[in-house]
């Protein structure tokens, strides 16, 4: 019944992304803490104190620590053993319900962690936006930049994500149409409206030409 999520999956891909987006920064604080400092300092290059080295180093280290725990959080990472069928589920004592409920609630903490993603994306790529037009050294211009694009990126994807992608469409029974589209404000052939103006349409004219039938048959027996 659980199935595994698919790379090809955006919600899948945004996580991974923003995984390997905080992997990518902490890797410089962890490997040289004492060139970053020396490159921020504004009175010229100079050598970092081991407590500034111990910051950097710890700031590392979190990032790696909030990578791992949005792969997992978010399904990525599968945990709790080996996968079972659902047929050994049953077997165990388990139903359909409460499978449904498994899956449903691993969804919500999932959905709840690319949100607390998505808000930290954006609020770090507002305050490198701010940071950027206020700093006179080139390179940190240049970090600045880079790391305003990257949040900036993946705060519309995971908006997108989580706006559309996050979960799957609503298909009517009558028409197979996804319920969550729309026609507004362009038209939209493949809205659940116009399929199911499509449908009735289809209806009228079916009935239209059975009783066209049934008046020929009747003509003919008189």
């Amino acid at each position: 019944m659980s199935s595994s999520p698919s790379p090809s999956d955006p919600f899948t891909l945004y996580s991974t992304l923003t995984s390997a987006w905080s992997t990518l920064q902490s890797l410089p604080l962890l490997f040289t803490p004492r060139l970053i400092v020396s490159l921020c300092a504004t009175d010229g290059p100079r050598r970092a104190t081991a407590f500034e080295a111990y910051l950097c180093r710890t700031l590392g280290l979190t990032l790696l620590a909030l990578a791992a725990s949005n792969l997992v959080f978010t399904g990525v990472i599968p945990v709790g053993g080996a996968r079972v069928t659902f047929a050994e589920d049953v077997a165990g004592g388990a139903t359909v319900a409460d499978k449904v409920a498994e899956e449903r609630k691993a969804k919500d903490v999932g959905r709840a962690t690319a949100t607390i993603a998505a808000v930290f994306q954006a609020l770090a790529a507002f305050y490198l936006y701010t940071q950027l037009f206020s700093s006179t050294s080139t390179g940190i211009s240049f970090a600045f930049s880079a790391g305003l694009v990257g949040n900036l990126a993946l705060f519309c994807f995971g908006t997108w994500v989580l706006l559309f992608a996050g979960e799957p469409g609503r298909r009517s029974k009558s028409t197979g149409a996804d319920k969550r589209t729309s026609g507004f404000p362009f038209e939209n052939r493949e809205s659940a409206r116009e399929k199911k103006k499509e449908s009735k349409e289809r209806e009228k004219e079916k009935d239209r030409e059975g009783k066209e039938k049934r008046k020929s048959i009747l003509k003919s027996r008189s």
